[in-house]
């Protein structure tokens, strides 16, 4: 299947284990290729996180308007996400936010770094620096409680042979209610 001719129809037709392929879509991309990386990259966003209008693709900007995250495109318009409530949280400003932490059915994260524009003074297509998507590992204990790590797999980002990049770290962010929303590497919950 050609992941490059799919319309956005298609893409809300299908179910989750089509998110895995997707994934593995972008990972198994070389990283020399970076456009390409990059339209894969945003196909993810498109069926993680549609957009009410539009797609990933065209998006020259994002911006935290209130609780909404706002997608910009290079005509003028803008579109929210078909759900808002994936989207949970931001790091840097409002207005130009260095990171967007988004959250799926399932209650796992997954955080969108940007890159730095190239500065031509032309409206850009907005560049993904990564897409990090969290696992969890957990740890039985006696008591009713689990102990879990959040593990964070690097999307876009690979190691030095291209193979998905795994870290372990706590990250901050802003909620969209303007509260601190911290995801320790190390946490617990009840069974």
């Amino acid at each position: 299947m050609n992941m490059l001719t799919i319309d956005k129809t298609e893409i809300q037709k299908q179910d989750k284990p089509f998110i895995a392929e997707a994934v593995f879509a972008v990972e198994k991309t070389n990283s020399k290729q970076s456009s390409e990386k990059q339209t894969k990259a945003k196909q993810l966003l498109d069926r993680m996180f549609p957009l009410e209008n539009g797609s990933h693709q065209e998006v020259t900007a994002y911006m935290v308007d209130y609780r909404h995250l706002v997608a910009y495109f290079k005509d003028g318009t803008h579109s929210g996400l078909k759900s808002n409530k994936q989207f949970v949280a931001y790091s840097g400003e409002k207005e130009e936010p260095t990171s967007i932490l988004f959250r799926d059915g399932t209650g796992s994260h997954v955080e969108l770094t940007f890159g730095r524009n190239k500065g031509t003074g032309c409206v850009e297509l907005i560049e993904i620096d990564d897409i990090q998507l969290e696992t969890c590992t957990m740890f039985p204990q006696e008591s009713s409680e689990i102990s879990a790590m959040r593990h964070w797999i690097s999307v876009v980002r690979g190691d030095e042979k291209g193979k998905p990049k795994a870290c372990t770290e706590t990250k901050a962010y802003t909620a969209k209610s303007g509260e601190d929303y911290d995801l320790e590497c190390c946490y617990t919950m009840n069974k």
